[in-house]
Formats: C-alpha cells, sequence, structure tokens
C-alpha cells in the first residue's frame, strides 16, 4: 500500500490515473483507444500540481514567476532543541527550484555538467510518501500524453528511507519553449508500486515456444470472427477479457 501524508491541507491528494487524458476529435483510429496504451495510462495514481505554475527561459537560464512557500499544518521540535526552539515551528518548502551552478549539496553538479542539467526543475509534491515492507515507489511521467515538459524516472525506496522532507520530481523542460505554463491540478508526475524482487528473463526452449504458439492459434479459432481482408477480425475480444488493476484512495 501506498501510504502518504500531505504537507498542508490545501496540497491535493494523489488521484486514480486515467485512461484517456486528452479530449479528440471525431474519428476512429486514436492511439489511447488501443486498450494496452488505456491500461497503462490509468496505472497508478496521478499527483496534482498544487499551485499555477508559469516558467520562463532567458538566454538559456529558467525562472519561475511568483513561486509558492507552504508552511506545514503542524510544527516539527527537535528532540535535543533548546527551550526556544521546543516550541516548535512549521515546516517549509517552496513548490519548485533550480539546480545550483555551485551546488555541493546534497551532491556535487561539476561546471561541465551543469549545462545539461539547467533545462530541469524539482518540483515539490508536498507528499511525504512510505510503502510497506519490499515495496517501491516508481515514480514517471504521465505515460503517452506529450506536453512541453516531462518528468523524468525514478525508483524510490519509501519501505526503508523515511525522507524528512517531502518527495520532489524533476521535471526536464522543452528548450525551444520561452515559457511553460503548469495549471494547478494538472498531473505532474504518475507514482504505482512495485516490489523489491529478483526477476528473469529467459529464452523459451523449441517445446515451450511451440505451446505458447499453439495456444495463439486456439485463442484465435475461439475468439476470432472471422477473416477480414487476410486479418482475423479479434476486435473487442482483447478489450473484454482484459483484467486492469485498481487505484484507489482511501481517506
Amino acid at each position: 500500500m501506498l501510504h502518504f501524508h500531505k504537507l498542508s491541507a490545501e496540497i491535493p491528494a494523489p488521484t486514480p490515473a486515467q485512461s484517456v487524458y486528452e479530449k479528440r476529435k471525431p474519428g476512429r483510429g486514436w492511439p489511447d483507444e488501443c486498450p494496452p496504451l488505456r491500461a497503462a495510462n490509468a496505472f497508478g495514481w496521478d499527483v496534482l500540481a498544487a499551485h499555477d505554475m508559469v516558467l520562463r527561459q532567458k538566454e538559456g537560464a529558467w525562472s519561475l514567476e511568483n513561486p509558492v512557500d507552504v508552511e506545514s499544518d503542524w510544527v516539527f521540535a527537535p528532540a535535543d532543541g533548546d527551550a526556544e526552539a521546543s516550541q516548535g515551528a512549521p515546516l517549509v518548502q517552496r513548490n519548485a527550484w533550480f539546480w545550483d551552478k555551485d551546488q555541493t549539496l546534497p551532491h556535487v553538479i561539476s561546471p561541465d555538467v551543469y549545462p545539461e542539467i539547467a533545462h530541469q526543475v524539482k518540483v515539490s509534491l508536498f507528499l511525504f510518501l512510505q510503502t510497506d515492507p519490499n515495496e517501491l515507489v516508481f515514480m514517471s511521467d504521465v505515460p503517452n500524453v506529450v506536453r512541453p515538459f516531462r518528468a523524468l524516472s525514478a525508483l524510490l525506496d519509501t519501505d526503508w528511507y523515511p525522507a524528512s522532507y517531502p518527495w520532489h520530481c524533476v521535471l526536464e523542460l522543452d528548450r525551444s519553449q520561452q515559457e511553460i505554463r503548469i495549471e494547478a491540478g494538472e498531473p505532474l508526475c504518475r507514482l504505482f508500486l512495485v516490489r523489491r524482487e529478483d526477476y528473469f528473463a529467459r529464452e523459451m526452449s523449441t517445446n515451450e515456444f511451440e505451446a505458447y504458439f499453439q495456444r495463439t492459434q486456439e485463442w484465435l479459432v475461439r475468439h476470432g470472427k472471422g477473416e477480414e481482408k487476410g486479418s482475423i477480425d479479434i476486435r473487442g475480444a482483447y478489450l473484454n477479457q482484459q483484467r486492469l488493476s485498481r487505484f484507489s484512495v482511501i481517506f
């Protein structure tokens, strides 16, 4: 299970992903009519932008218009702090920030590397994330949606690493754009769970493949509607038998 806590009540919770994200013009054959693509679109939870963001590029450098600092609804007091600190204070995080050209923490960025990542922005999810043992959070872009930015994929060890600040995603910005707008409520990135396991790939033996191929032919006989223009018509068969995962948010 994905366990989350919002930095503030104003932050939207993760929301189950949708099978369709674009309103298409009339017609048939759009890519998102394909059942496997729709299943990928709807696999996981979307993290939504909490605020409108306008990102502008000038001479290769990006800036964020009107950054927002969000305070937590609760206060934190260090256990070994002095009397004043023991009163506690809210945690604060900005909605987005860029790599520091002279950065040393949390890791060093070399001068020759910085130009390659200068078109990236880190955007806070304003969410603390935790998973059950041996469950990891896979973070990615929203599948099959073309935008002037994309979320870089990451695998988060949320079962053992208790990040003391909310997680963020890294967005790669389209270098050809001078201005990119992200509206509040727009999906920033996709989250879904994977198991920490040993995964294997092995080529089928000849006998295994023969059995597999025989099964394919039997499936076509059972579910095909006859031949049309040299191909067996299986329209609707895949969709009717597809077993989709379900994603919910419990309040």
